[in-house]
């Protein structure tokens, strides 16, 4: 049974709401995107490995968690997916790489290398398996559990890999992924079905999203080169406005009443969860006070202080949709 389900990763839907906001000539363009195209890359990865798993439906007992960040010792670590049965855990490590991968020993590397020939060490899948494992044992001995873990190293796609001397972690492709899960022996149970929902219910209530925002400050851009105006939903462009109670788009027509949320969901990513009627007019594109009122007055915002030092705070989550990773 899955206990908890993939999402998409805060800092995708940051670099997102991010690129259309950056002048395309701005110095750190190229980064944001090549940031971008990894993040994305990464969690299609993670959704082609979800994918297949579907297909594993043991007899025995079991839950199964994505995306499960744990703080322990003060560290967070972050595990792609885990898997809890009633003699041991799996904790899985997903990657989506393209080109032929070569696996080496003594030491351990993991080398990408492209169609030109070219080669790039990959930071090492098992290592950073071998380092979750140890927080996690930690973190079940708090809890009192003690139960063998191991670890799973699962590329997204069938690359070409060379694997020079097999070890110890297995290492798969995601549409193989289940036959080896159902060669896993169970053969005796450590703990029943009642612990391991327990145990997959307290993983899911400590899990601690890592929370990015305001990308802004974390890619090291200035909030001042960040392009006001609401984005038009049907043809992406910026500076819609709003006549007649309602946006207008100057370049398509299409029009819509709540076209601000996304760009309210926008400042929330890129500056801050706080906001000010000012900021509000100023990111909106807004001329008209009252109406920004109004606007802030139905949007579920916090209203904070009085006056010239009132201000408006916001949930972290956003509105952003799926969909609009994939037009990207």
């Amino acid at each position: 049974m899955i206990y908890k389900q993939r999402s998409i990763p805060k800092k995708l839907i940051g670099l997102s709401a991010l690129m259309p906001r950056l002048q395309p000539s701005h110095i750190e363009m190229q980064r944001v995107r090549e940031e971008f195209r990894i993040r994305k890359a990464g969690y299609g990865g993670e959704q082609h490995f979800d994918k297949h798993l579907l297909e594993f439906k043991p007899l025995y007992p079991h839950a199964i968690l994505h995306d499960v960040c744990l703080k322990q010792n003060g560290v967070y670590f972050q595990m792609d997916s885990v898997l809890i049965t009633p003699a041991f855990i799996l904790i899985i490590e997903v990657k989506n790489i393209a080109g032929k991968i070569i696996v080496k020993s003594n030491p351990t590397q993991f080398i990408q290398e492209s169609l030109t020939g070219e080669r790039k060490v990959l930071s090492n899948p098992i290592a950073e398996l071998e380092r979750k494992q140890l927080f996690l044992i930690e973190w079940l001995k708090q809890r009192k559990i003690d139960i063998p873990i191991s670890g799973l190293v699962a590329f997204a796609f069938t690359n070409e890999l060379i694997v020079e001397n097999v070890p110890e972690t297995k290492i798969t492709f995601t549409n193989e992924a289940p036959t080896y899960l159902y060669s896993l022996s169970v053969d005796k149970e450590i703990i029943s079905k009642d612990i391991i929902r327990k145990l997959a219910f307290e993983l899911r209530n400590n899990h601690q999203e890592y929370d990015p925002f305001p990308i802004t400050k974390l890619m090291n851009i200035s909030p001042i080169d960040i392009l006001p105006g609401v984005i038009c939903p049907a043809c992406k462009t910026r500076g819609m406005q709003w006549k007649h109670k309602k946006w207008v788009c100057q370049m398509c027509d299409h029009t819509g009443q709540r076209c601000h949320v996304d760009a309210l969901a926008d400042w929330i990513c890129l500056i801050g969860n706080r906001i000010t009627n000012k900021e509000f007019r100023s990111f909106m594109l807004l001329n008209d006070r009252q109406v920004t009122t109004r606007f802030l007055a139905r949007s579920g915002l916090s209203h904070e202080g009085k006056g010239k030092g009132s201000f408006y705070t916001m949930n972290e989550k956003t509105n952003k949709h799926e969909s609009a990773l994939h037009e990207l």
